[in-house]
């Protein structure tokens, strides 16, 4: 990594918990002459780094989702169930926030519901991510107040593009 100019780090929180491995590098200089952009370039990308908040009890998805996006330049908070979302949610006043819906101590639905009430929350992009994709389902979300209703597995370029969307829709820059 130091040959590149990165660096890495790796932590843990004791034995049976895993481990987590930071690896940074800079970005390559631009090309004398890039290739004119394509409609799915992200162009958004390296704009603007949003906050965002995942939050789902399955560990894996959530902290590969957030792995991704924080790849990509953004800031993410990670919470495993609803009350953790919660707190997550008032700590980051988030542009964006990815919940689950079928989450333990506080569903989904309830999260976005007590979110809508608060002042910064009203402007969050909430998005449920589940696996339940009836159209009763996606009615359900919208009427607790999520913006929009995903069914898992969701596709990295949809999360990203949607980080793109916010960007753009506030004008190149991340909520302040």
């Amino acid at each position: 990594m130091e040959l590149h100019g990165g660096s890495i780090e790796a932590s843990s929180a004791g034995v049976g918990n895993g481990s987590e491995f930071m690896v940074r590098l800079p970005l390559a200089p631009a090309a004398d002459n890039p290739a004119t952009p394509t409609a799915s370039a992200p162009s958004a990308r390296a704009a603007a780094c949003l906050r965002i908040v995942v939050a789902d009890d399955n560990r894996d998805a959530a902290i590969s989702l957030a792995a991704l996006l924080e790849l990509h330049g953004h800031r993410v908070e990670v919470a495993h169930d609803g009350e953790d979302a919660l707190k997550a949610l008032e700590r980051a006043r988030p542009d964006l926030a990815l919940l689950d819906i079928g989450m333990p101590k506080v569903n989904g639905y309830d999260v976005a519901r007590r979110a809508r009430t608060e002042p910064w929350g009203r402007a969050t992009k909430l998005v449920a991510v589940t696996g339940w994709g009836q159209g009763h389902d996606r009615e359900r979300a919208i009427a607790a107040g999520f913006d929009d209703h995903w069914v898992k597995p969701i596709a990295p370029e949809a999360a990203l593009a949607l980080c793109d969307e916010i960007v753009l829709a506030n004008g190149g820059a991340a909520q302040s």
